[in-house]
């Protein structure tokens, strides 16, 4: 986490922005959908909408599209300085290991380490990293706004939910083990294959082709075969989350339905709950694979030393 946190440091400017744009588009949204809630409850209650309400609605929406536009424009250039702070971070150290030991450097583990943690760690930060952090951040948001709209259907949408983390929490465990044994596989042929090319002239001259071929065979073998494992166990527990991220959506139709029935609640706020419930179990539907490509990232820059 040290490399994480200097990371963010050295780019702090861009990550606050980054962060407080996220803020800014989900709140946006929001209170769009809000406002989508409240349009229903006067269709419903044959309220008059006023030219006002309508322009609103329309600079919301125009407002909502810049932010999100913003958001991930301003999240992509963070992320990308963060990559190349670890990159030069990295050739930096690397650098400076030579200069002070010379030959003493191990080449081919600092070429694992390129091929491996320094590029599994650069496309997480490109790729995952700001995502994962909009989406968890608008899942806390619509938490706390649906509980201040509504505090029983809050619950009903979140009692299923807690039980459904004890199983993310579970299967994120599992997976980021098969993640990370696939990783060292992975390290493991890296390492062979540099060793190999290294020390091609002696291999060549002793004729040990054949014995270099079949370790290397039997490395890419043992690495495919922890690849094809983490593919399907992803799948399987992405899979169940998926299906059960839907049990607190029908849970939460029929309460809201029966409310609506009753009087207790407007047609607009079941609508909003639907907007914004959608939010929070995304979120929950990929935490298997955010959690254990988190760890696995973290577990990425704890090998890996920046300048």
């Amino acid at each position: 986490m040290s490399v994480l946190r200097t990371l963010i440091k050295r780019n702090k400017v861009w990550v606050m922005a980054s962060v407080m744009l996220s803020l800014i588009a989900n709140l946006t949204q929001m209170i769009y959908m809000y406002y989508v809630g409240e349009l229903v409850n006067k269709i419903e209650s044959r309220t008059a909408v006023s030219i006002v309400f309508i322009v609103l609605l329309a600079a919301l929406i125009g407002l909502s599209v810049i932010t999100l536009f913003m958001n991930q424009y301003v999240g992509r250039i963070a992320a990308e300085k963060m990559a190349h702070t670890l990159r030069m971070g990295y050739a930096a150290k690397m650098i400076h290991r030579s200069v002070e030991h010379g030959k003493e450097c191990d080449t081919a583990s600092i070429m694992s380490v390129a091929q491996n943690e320094l590029a599994q760690a650069d496309g997480y930060l490109v790729n995952v990293f700001f995502d994962i952090t909009g989406m968890l951040l608008m899942g806390i948001l619509a938490t706390v706004f649906m509980f201040i709209q509504n505090v029983i259907l809050t619950l009903v949408l979140l009692i299923p939910t807690l039980f459904i983390l004890v199983y993310v929490g579970f299967s994120s465990r599992s997976l980021s083990s098969i993640v990370s044994a696939a990783q060292n596989e992975k390290m493991k042929m890296n390492k062979a294959g540099f060793a190999a090319v290294h020390a091609f002239p002696a291999i060549k001259t002793f004729e040990g082709e054949e014995l270099c071929r079949k370790a290397m065979d039997e490395r890419l073998i043992s690495w495919t075969k922890h690849q094809t494992k983490v593919g399907r166990f992803s799948a399987l527990y992405n899979t169940l989350s998926g299906i059960m991220s839907r049990v607190p959506l029908m849970m939460m139709l029929l309460a809201g339905g029966y409310m609506v029935i009753k009087g207790k609640i407007l047609m607009g706020t079941l609508v909003l709950f639907l907007n914004l419930q959608n939010s929070l179990t995304q979120s929950i539907m990929n935490l298997p694979n955010w959690i254990a490509g988190f760890k696995v990232f973290t577990t990425n820059l704890s090998r890996v030393d920046i300048e």
